[in-house]
């Protein structure tokens, strides 16, 4: 939770503002208006007007938080499925969504540089309108296909283990998974208003994350006081 909590931190600093969900995935009023912005990547011209320090400040939290903390919580949680190929395929899943989450983040961090770049430099100028920087975005979105594969498919090797243990209540919380809430939180987070949708929205899979380890915890713990409290006699 740690993890997750530093890390949706440091994809606030680095793009979030005050705004809608909406605006914010639209960048409204962060454009410039000599600039035909992408519209895949086009929320992060929203970092762009932000100060530099806070770019790196946030795009330090990130490593911290999903290279280290986030990869040890996941990795960890995997050692409690039996051992065999789903428990292989949970912790290669781990570490493959710690890379590409990092890089990721670096990436964005690279991208909005970018972008502020290209603001400062057109202040002041009669330019014609030229296309936002694009350098690394084919790579941005390569490892953010990753993260979200490896998450699912560490997801999938957690509830096909719960499903092979026959067990009803175990079966039940083979939903409790990674993906479900982070899908929930991307898909949803967008329709947020102003001013809480702005800093959300960036934060959305790490807010996703944050649920998924508390609800793990939770369960963990009814599971441990159930345990400690014995069998119940009729």
């Amino acid at each position: 939770m740690a993890g997750a909590l530093l890390s949706a931190v440091g994809d606030v600093l680095i793009l979030g503002r005050p705004s809608s969900g909406r605006d914010f995935d639209r960048a409204a009023g962060r454009v410039p208006p000599h600039i035909d912005a992408d519209g895949t990547w086009r929320s992060l011209w929203n970092g762009a007007a932000l100060p530099v320090r806070r770019i790196h400040t946030g795009t330090l939290a990130g490593y911290v938080g999903i290279g280290l903390l986030q990869w040890r919580a996941l990795r960890g949680l995997s050692r409690t499925l039996p051992a065999g190929r789903e428990r292989r395929i949970a912790e290669v899943s781990a570490t493959v969504f710690a890379v590409a989450g990092v890089l990721t983040h670096q990436c964005c961090a690279t991208v909005i540089l970018a972008y502020k770049k290209a603001m400062d430099e057109a202040l002041g100028s009669a330019d014609d309108v030229r296309r936002a920087p694009r350098s690394v975005t084919p790579l941005l979105a390569i490892s953010t296909a990753a993260t979200l594969g490896a998450l699912a498919a560490y997801s999938a090797s957690l509830t096909v283990a719960a499903l092979r243990r026959r067990d009803s209540a175990v079966a039940w919380q083979s939903v409790v998974t990674p993906l479900p809430p982070v899908m929930a939180t991307l898909l949803g987070f967008g329709a947020l208003p102003a001013p809480v949708g702005g800093f959300a929205r960036p934060a959305s899979i790490n807010i996703g994350l944050v649920t998924y380890f508390a609800v793990t915890a939770a369960s963990g713990r009814r599971r441990r006081d159930r345990r400690a409290a014995g069998p119940t006699v009729p």
